[in-house]
């Protein structure tokens, strides 16, 4: 018999708990349980926290991260699944990714709309997470999220979408694979993945997304503030205004790192040009690239990496 446990964090994919046996269900749920456990597998409700998604922290995640470590650990364990407020998961999700390091599937799911609301997606959703969680196909592909009956991984998992129930997708690099009744079909596996071993994150990294015409006063203010890190969503495949490269280049000079994520939320940095401020300009001021991950992704991975090593500048070996 597989056994996996349903972390829950909070949002719109609520729970309540069962008054009778003291257990956490989803609401109007119970029946996912006797549902699931017919098909092989037996599922354990562990409560971390009861948050909404745009109330929970790069923190909390890694304290998440922590808890679904020792649970994995436990070799009656087959996996995790998460339950997430939509709103940040696609952060948490990425995050686990980058401090998970076992071969269990860890998925990552919620709801488009709260239980209360006509579609509420929530059990759909769970039960195909439960069952990706599950599967043997899903081992060594790192954390995954689930959603509408799409596989992503956390890497390009992205919130695309406010109401509708097929919130997530995967801009560049489309679905891992999908549900499809009992079946779990993967297409591929994740190409490239990432381990930060860090006991801390630095939370002192600011995202900034500029638009056409916009000034660097946001960025002078991180600066005079001291902070750690900034992530910038440069405008195409890596280019600023030229107005903006006086304030990067005093940024790098004091020491703080500066991470270049593409606007667009995927694709390489990189181009040809010559005029000022495209790519060129800002590989001579010293930045980083995080290349094909949006900007709030890009953050998390630069708060992680500004935690795990000694010196700023050994963040690069995280960002090649």
């Amino acid at each position: 018999m597989k056994k996996v446990i349903v972390v829950t964090t909070g949002g719109g994919i609520a729970f309540k708990r069962n008054p009778a046996t003291g257990a956490l269900v989803p609401v109007d749920g119970e029946d996912i349980i006797a549902q699931l456990t017919h098909s092989g597998i037996t599922i354990e409700f562990n409560e971390f926290s009861s948050l909404p998604g745009s109330h929970f922290t790069p923190v909390q995640g890694l304290e998440l991260a922590r808890h679904i470590d020792a649970l994995l650990r436990d070799e009656t364990v087959t996996g995790v699944v998460v339950t997430h407020g939509t709103d940040t998961l696609e952060e948490t999700a990425y995050l686990l990714d980058l401090t998970i390091n076992h071969q269990k599937p860890v998925v990552v799911t919620g709801s488009a709309r709260s239980a209360t609301m006509p579609g509420y997606d929530g059990l759909h959703n769970l039960a195909s997470a439960i069952r990706v969680a599950a599967a043997t196909e899903t081992r060594e592909t790192g954390v995954l999220v689930v959603f509408a009956g799409q596989i992503f991984a956390a890497a390009d998992a992205q919130k695309t979408y406010a109401h509708s129930v097929e919130a997530f997708a995967a801009p560049g690099s489309g679905p891992l694979g999908w549900i499809v009744a009992d079946r779990i079909w993967m297409r591929h596996r994740p190409a490239q993945r990432m381990y930060i071993p860090c006991a801390h994150l630095e939370e002192r990294v600011d995202l900034i997304t500029p638009g056409q015409g916009s000034d660097d006063r946001l960025l002078r203010h991180a600066i005079a503030d001291r902070v750690a890190g900034i992530v910038i969503e440069a405008f195409g495949s890596g280019r600023m205004p030229p107005w903006w490269l006086p304030a990067i280049q005093e940024a790098t000079a004091q020491r703080i790192m500066v991470a270049i994520a593409p606007c667009t939320g995927s694709g390489a940095l990189h181009d040809e040009y010559g005029y000022v401020g495209a790519y060129h300009d800002l590989e001579r001021l010293g930045v980083l690239f995080a290349h094909y991950l949006n900007g709030r992704k890009a953050r998390i991975k630069l708060m992680l990496a500004l935690g795990a090593v000694r010196r700023p500048e050994d963040v690069r070996v995280w960002f090649p």
